[in-house]
């Protein structure tokens, strides 16, 4: 509560894993399966799309005609090692389109007289490269890919919401914490609250890395207040606003909050910070059918070692079991598989099997019983 006096307030609203576990303690690693749910594998880097790209391509069947914005939005994504994960092997359509709110949405911002200067343009684009846009030879996906990237940010830029969308409000800014994580998860609020295709949204909050006085004011008690004041306010703003049906925006989002693991427990290192820990940290799950107030397995004293996993699985969750649940809530087919990839390796959007030890992913059946 000392640390995170807002989120308490929300105490019902969301639930607690303390049972998961990471395969890696290196941060490229490990950040590449938070975003992929599939283990690092140089060669096939380039070809595995992340969850956000796969859950862009299934909910493409779901689009209307007024939905312009991209399936899949990245906020604040220019610190990770591993960077943002792209497309993969799927078309650039469902490429993850990145917003740095340090940065701003000028270029998104235009009044209707830029508007129309800006369609004028781009009508007369299309007149000077009309062969290339229908030369039936030029097949390769490099071309479509461009294409397609043109197309999506054409549609966004002529849709007045999207300036309004990715504009963060000074109201909101201070209300959310005034920081990057607040001003993220206030985008994250909008792409939600205006329901124009964005159906999965990734936000960063970078520097939690402190192998050097972790306790330093600037350090660990910094980051956990702006944490606080962002996801508090998110939670908040979600419950209270409501569709026109009565549902809340929480009862139809699923919030998911966690690193890519955890730091060493016990004695400070002679930094005075802590390491790198895969054995044992803790995700917070809210809204999509989730059941709030629960604390779902338990660790040592310590938190070194988990020693009641907390479901039926009867071993630590890992992040290709946080994929099936995020699937599994939005209704997709997480078994699904991909023959026809470059490579020619089938591509699972969940692996069968774990390669790092013998175990089957599964949902986490405890936050929604």
């Amino acid at each position: 509560v000392s640390l995170y006096p807002n989120r308490a307030k929300h105490w019902g609203k969301f639930s607690l894993v303390r049972s998961m576990e990471a395969w890696d303690s290196v941060h490229l690693r490990a950040q590449y399966t938070v975003q992929s749910a599939h283990l690092f594998n140089p060669a096939l880097q380039k070809e595995l799309p992340p969850i956000g790209s796969v859950i862009a391509y299934e909910s493409a069947a779901r689009r209307r005609p007024t939905d312009t914005l991209p399936g899949y939005v990245a906020v604040n994504m220019t610190s990770p090692q591993v960077g943002l994960i792209k497309s993969g092997f799927l078309p650039a359509t469902y490429t993850p389109f990145h917003v740095d709110t340090a940065v701003g949405a000028s270029t998104l911002s235009m009044d209707d007289a830029a508007r129309k200067e800006f369609v004028r343009r781009w009508e007369l684009l299309q007149v000077f490269d009309e062969r290339l846009r229908n030369d039936s030879s030029l097949a390769a996906k490099a071309y479509h890919d461009y294409h397609n990237h043109y197309e999506g940010a054409v549609s966004m830029m002529s849709d007045s919401r999207a300036s309004q969308v990715f504009a963060v409000d000074p109201a909101d800014h201070d209300r959310y914490g005034k920081s990057l994580v607040g001003d993220g998860l206030v985008v994250a609020r909008n792409l939600v609250e205006v329901d124009a295709g964005t159906h999965f949204v990734i936000v960063n909050q970078t520097f939690w890395d402190h192998h050097g006085r972790i306790y330093g004011e600037a350090n660990h008690y910094k980051m956990s207040r702006d944490l606080d004041a962002a996801l508090g306010a998110l939670l908040e703003d979600l419950t209270s606003r409501r569709r026109a049906d009565g549902r809340s925006l929480l009862d139809e989002t699923l919030v998911a909050c966690y690193g890519e693991f955890g730091r060493t427990p016990g004695e400070l290192n002679p930094g005075r910070g802590r390491d790198h820990y895969q054995y044992a940290f803790t995700g917070l799950f809210a809204g999509g059918g989730v059941k709030g107030g629960r604390v779902i397995g338990r660790t040592d004293e310590l938190g070194a070692k988990i020693v009641d996993p907390g479901w039926d699985a009867k071993r630590s969750v890992y992040m290709e079991d946080v994929a099936t649940t995020i699937y599994s809530a939005l209704g997709f087919d997480w078994t699904k598989k991909v023959e026809n990839t470059p490579s020619g390796r089938t591509f699972y959007y969940i692996e069968p099997f774990a390669s790092r030890q013998f175990i089957r992913s599964r949902e986490i059946t405890p936050l929604f019983a």
